[in-house]
């Protein structure tokens, strides 16, 4: 009797492992789907405009400098001395002593077959001043050293986004921006030639307005000693991304507003950018930014793999009660018909993945599941000969579904009531086979294991 009960435990045990096999194909597709997702929006970004980073203004000052080296060559007993004049050209690097970015991004969703990407206009404006230091502005009394036109870098990740109405203005006057940086470590931008007095002039103030396509994601290096950037949306679902988060934010269905604030001790952009321009390691100071990506919330693949992780907690679930039924009211369920259970709560998922494509969530799994339902309430009715039997299992499904459906709808409380759930559930079965002599389960042909109110529970 205690063998037959351990064959029935492995048989089920056996069939829940067996789902694996298409529950991991499942698994495959959610995961095929959404590379196929990602493939588009890599597409749309090839084909339009990718996620835009802006690196804040940076003055460039290049000078020649005139170094003269005296060297003693002995010929023939004779010492002579020949002079040798090498000229080197150096750039001087300076960052903003305080920027002000400010930003206001309009948002729309592009589609390309059933997919969908998020991209956006941003009207960025910045502001700013430089000061250049006074041992620097002496050199040009030097006469080994040679100032040339310096010029003014911002740095754009995806120049294909800039579009016409772009401008600025250095100390009140007008200055033309042209394309490329002229700077070996920001790859894409615009720079604009200076007049030849700002490259020894005490202070610049500049003033840059531009109108920038993007999708899904906008960020800053903030190049200033002091730094602080405003950004606007109506999108409802940001996520703020990079070293620092906002020292202020909202976020609301209308959108959202968020303020940055850095400083040169906390960005350390100074040494970033001395390493950058001398030794090449930009790898820090490229990784210096922040900003928000327009996320999608919760998607439906994410969702979709969410589920699938709850798969076989929520088919071993139902196994249990449908062996309690077993157990409890006496009523033989054959291995086949545990396994037709277990394949129609597997191809849930995949009604469900399939569902979520055209439309929403919501629907989608009230659809799938309610299909699920139905037909296991039915089969089930005729399982346990009882039409009554059949709708309280339906019941328990439509529970369990329930519960799967909070749970993976949660993005911060799912672990907590994943294991508040899991241990109602085991506090339930203990409870109602606290009398069953599980040594007597197949004794005699009246099965009257628990008490009268284990049967009004069940009914």
């Amino acid at each position: 009797m205690q063998k037959t009960l351990l064959y029935k435990f492995l048989t089920i045990g056996g069939l829940a492992i067996l789902l694996l096999i298409p529950l991991t194909m499942i698994d495959g597709v959610i995961n095929e789907r959404k590379d196929y997702r990602d493939g588009v929006i890599r597409d749309v970004a090839k084909s339009s405009t990718g996620q835009q980073t802006i690196t804040g203004a940076i003055l460039v000052v290049p000078y020649t400098e005139r170094i003269t080296k005296e060297t003693s060559v002995k010929e023939g007993g004779e010492v002579k001395k020949i002079v040798k004049v090498e000229r080197y050209s150096r750039k001087e690097y300076f960052l903003p002593e305080e920027m002000t970015i400010n930003g206001d991004i309009e948002t729309e969703e592009r589609y390309r077959g059933i997919y969908k990407v998020p991209v956006y206009q941003a009207n960025v404006t910045m502001a700013g001043s430089f000061s250049i230091p006074r041992a620097f502005r002496d050199k040009k009394n030097n006469p080994n050293i040679s100032l040339q036109q310096p010029y003014l870098v911002v740095g754009i990740e995806d120049i294909r986004g800039v579009q016409r109405n772009i401008s600025l203005e250095a100390n009140q006057e007008t200055v033309a921006l042209m394309p490329g940086t002229n700077t070996h470590f920001i790859s894409q931008g615009l720079h604009a030639l200076l007049p030849m007095k700002y490259a020894y002039s005490q202070k610049v103030d500049f003033n840059v307005s531009m109108e920038l396509q993007g999708m899904k994601q906008l960020s800053f290096l903030p190049t200033g000693k002091f730094t602080q950037v405003s950004l606007r949306s109506s999108w409802p679902h940001p996520s703020f991304i990079g070293r620092f988060l906002p020292k202020t934010r909202t976020v609301s269905e209308e959108g959202f507003t968020a303020n940055w604030q850095t400083s040169l001790f906390s960005s350390n952009m100074q040494e970033y950018l001395s390493s950058c321009t001398k030794s090449s390691n930009c790898q820090s100071f490229n990784n210096n930014y922040f900003g928000v990506s327009l996320h999608q919330g919760v998607d439906v693949y994410l969702q979709a793999e969410r589920s699938v992780k709850y798969a076989l907690l929520f088919i071993g679930l139902t196994f249990v009660a449908f062996f309690l039924f077993e157990v409890l009211k006496g009523l033989p369920i054959h291995a086949v018909q545990y396994g037709l259970v277990g394949v129609a709560l597997a191809l849930f998922y995949f009604l469900l993945i399939s569902l979520s494509e055209h439309i929403a969530f919501a629907p989608a799994y009230i659809i799938a599941a309610s299909a699920c339902v139905g037909l296991l309430g039915f089969y089930v009715s005729f399982v346990l000969r009882s039409l009554s039997k059949g709708m309280v299992f339906g019941g328990t499904l439509v529970a369990l579904y329930g519960a799967l459906y909070v749970l993976i709808r949660s993005e911060d409380y799912a672990l907590l009531m994943g294991s508040i759930l899991l241990f109602g559930v085991l506090a339930f079965i203990m409870i109602i086979t606290r009398d069953v002599n599980w040594y007597h389960i197949e004794s005699g042909a009246k099965k009257q294991l628990v008490k009268s109110k284990v049967d009004d529970v069940l009914e």
